[in-house]
């Protein structure tokens, strides 16, 4: 198995390659998808156009007729996932150990590879990006050009500021009429349970939420000793401390956090996965599709 390391992820600025790399290598050891070839209803030919999966041409009738056609089937029950992607200030904190890499890097990668393995099961995706610093949409769609546009919005995006509030979300609600799963994806660094009441909330509405949490390695372990500054990214101000007497408490409220966190989302019978950005990317996507491959 070949995985991409966090180095690897930090040094490149060719986001579509890297996921393409990176969904290619998983499929040759991952089952294909139960539903490819279930479900489907031959339709039409239609002429080859730039972007279509090349697997689709009538290599037959191309034989024939000395031109590129593409079978058109009708699925009858395709997934649309709707990548929910946590824009705020705390997203763009970096490694310790892999100072170029951030939160916010590893998620793009991490969205653009399993929406390219979507791409290959026909199913459609879309893209929420959220701060309220600004909030951008992909709408849903699929196929390889739709991959490309989705990559180009991934680059633009940048951390800054808190989650949105509910002013801001309310024109959302409406995207989510439709059937749909959301992949939230997010450090959940909260300040009053916002994230999580916009999972609820979605939830509530019959829309299941699989939950990936990205942590730095430093946050789990807190490594430090000697005097700490502690900034929280999202407001003004920092704190000093001393690292070493201040470690088993932080420890113990991290733990105590993260269980609260996890119990809310089983809750809701949707496991809360939690990874570090150190982990090699292609083990993280394969952790959760394991964790939630029945719902995904």
């Amino acid at each position: 198995m070949t995985l991409v390391d966090p180095l690897t992820l930090a040094g490149t600025r060719d986001l579509l390659w890297l996921s393409r790399h990176i969904a290619e290598g998983m499929m040759l050891g991952m089952q294909r998808s139960q539903r490819r070839g279930a479900g489907l209803e031959f339709q039409q030919y239609r002429s080859y156009q730039p972007g279509d999966p090349i697997r689709h041409i009538d290599w037959k009738l191309f034989a024939r007729s000395d031109r590129y056609f593409v079978r058109e089937a009708e699925q009858e029950s395709q997934m649309h996932v709707c990548f929910v992607l946590d824009t705020t200030a705390s997203m763009a904190q970096p490694s310790f150990s892999v100072p170029t890499l951030t939160k916010l890097q590893y998620a793009k990668c991490w969205i653009a590879t399993l929406c390219w393995l979507l791409n290959a099961q026909g199913d459609r995706y879309s893209l929420l990006a959220l701060s309220d610093s600004g909030i951008h949409l992909l709408p849903e769609g699929q196929g390889e050009a739709h991959h490309q546009r989705l990559t180009l919005q991934l680059d633009q995006l940048t951390a800054a500021g808190h989650w949105p509030d509910d002013t801001q979300l309310r024109p959302l609600w409406s995207r989510f009429e439709q059937p749909c799963q959301a992949v939230l994806v997010s450090d959940f660094f909260e300040r009053r349970e916002e994230i999580s009441r916009f999972a609820a909330r979605l939830h509530g509405a019959g829309r299941p939420c699989l939950p990936l949490q990205l942590l730095v390695e430093a946050e789990k372990t807190f490594p430090f000793n000697g005097a700490l500054l502690l900034r929280n990214p999202e407001e003004a101000g920092a704190i000093e401390l001393d690292a070493k007497s201040q470690r088993n408490a932080y420890l113990r409220a991290f733990a105590a956090a993260q269980k609260n966190l996890s119990a809310r989302f089983a809750s809701w019978e949707y496991p809360l996965s939690s990874v570090t950005i150190e982990h090699p990317l292609e083990q993280t996507l394969r952790q959760f599709i394991a964790t939630h491959g029945q719902d995904t």
